[in-house]
C-alpha cells in the first residue's frame, strides 16, 4: 500500500432516480483520506498535503487498523449543517498550538463514505457497496463521535435531492452501487448534483417570525458592486430559520448595506446564501466580497 493518493472524483449531473445508485449528501466540507500504514496514521487532502496538524480532534484515526484508508469529508457542523467558511479559516491554519486552540471549542467531524484499503487489502476493484460495509465497520470500530458514517439511500434520488437541499445542505452525491475506486479520475459513476440557476448573495435584512426568521432581504454583486437582489421567503427549513436568527441577531445596523425599498430589521451584511431557484438556503457566515 503507497500513501498518499489522490481520491476518486464526481462528475456534474442533474437529479434522477436509480436503483443501481446510493444517494447521499454532498458535504459541503474538506475532502480527506485517512490511513494508517508502517510508518503510522495519516490524514491528506486532494493535494495530498499532510492535514493531521490542521485536525488533532481526529486523532482517534491513528487507531484504525494497518493497511486500512478511509474516504471521506471534513465538516464543521453548527445545527446539523456544515459553515464552510468557518472552516476554511480553520483549515488555513499550519501551527499546531493554533490548530489546537481552535479545535477544542468548535471541533471538526470527519464524515466518512469509503474505504479504498481494509486491514491490507486494496479494495479498489471492489464494488462500492463492499467497501461501504467495510467503512461502516471501521466507523464502528473506532467508536468516536468525531467520525460518523455517511448513510444515503438506493433509489429515490429525486426525493433524496429535494429534501436535503430543503434541509440546508449543498446537494447529493450519486454513485453506483457496482463502482469501482478509481483514484484521482474524475468518473461518471460517481455524480455530483447541485442546485441549478443559484447565485451568492449577501443577506442585508430579515423579518422576525415565530420560527426564527420569516423572509430575508439579499443583495449580490453586479458589476463589481453589491446591490439589491431579492426578497426570499421559501425554502428555509426550520433549523435553518432559527440559525438565521442566530447569525443575524448581532449584525443589527440603522439603515440597509445597500438602497433597498423594503422593509426588515437591517443587519451588516456579514451572512451570505444562495440566491435563485430552488429557493434559496443558508450557507453560513461570510465576508460580502
Amino acid at each position: 500500500m503507497k500513501l498518499p493518493f489522490a481520491p476518486m472524483l464526481a462528475v456534474k449531473a442533474e437529479p434522477f432516480d436509480s436503483p443501481e445508485y446510493l444517494f447521499e449528501i454532498k458535504w459541503d466540507g474538506v475532502r480527506a483520506l485517512a490511513g494508517r500504514d508502517t510508518g503510522g496514521w495519516r490524514l491528506w487532502g486532494r493535494d495530498l498535503a499532510d492535514y493531521r496538524v490542521r485536525y488533532p480532534e481526529l486523532a482517534a484515526l491513528a487507531a484504525l487498523p494497518a493497511g486500512t484508508v478511509l474516504d471521506g469529508e471534513i465538516v464543521l457542523l453548527s445545527g446539523g449543517l456544515p459553515y464552510l467558511n468557518a472552516l476554511l479559516a480553520r483549515h488555513g491554519l499550519s501551527a499546531a498550538r493554533a490548530a489546537q486552540a481552535r479545535g477544542q471549542p468548535r471541533p471538526v467531524t470527519y464524515v466518512v463514505f469509503d474505504a479504498p484499503y481494509a486491514l491490507g487489502r486494496c479494495l479498489f476493484g471492489r464494488p462500492l457497496a463492499v467497501r461501504r460495509e467495510a467503512a461502516r465497520e471501521r466507523v464502528r470500530a473506532l467508536a468516536d463521535a468525531r467520525v460518523v458514517f455517511a448513510e444515503g439511500v438506493v433509489g429515490a434520488g429525486r426525493a433524496f435531492f429535494a429534501r436535503v437541499v430543503a434541509a440546508g445542505q449543498e446537494g447529493v452525491l450519486a454513485k453506483h452501487l457496482a463502482s469501482r475506486y478509481q483514484p484521482g479520475r474524475r468518473c461518471a459513476a460517481w455524480k455530483k448534483i447541485k442546485p441549478a440557476g443559484r447565485v451568492p448573495a449577501v443577506v442585508i435584512g430579515y423579518e422576525p417570525g415565530p420560527r426564527g426568521v420569516r423572509s430575508l432581504q439579499v443583495a449580490a454583486l453586479c458589476a463589481g458592486q453589491l446591490r439589491y437582489a431579492a426578497c426570499l421567503r421559501s425554502g428555509l427549513s426550520g433549523p435553518v430559520r432559527r440559525r438565521l436568527a442566530e447569525l443575524l441577531a448581532g449584525q443589527v445596523r440603522a439603515r440597509p448595506a445597500v438602497p433597498c425599498a423594503g422593509r426588515a430589521v437591517w443587519v451588516e451584511p456579514a451572512v451570505y446564501c444562495w440566491g435563485g431557484r430552488p429557493p434559496a438556503v443558508c450557507a453560513g457566515p461570510a465576508s460580502p466580497a
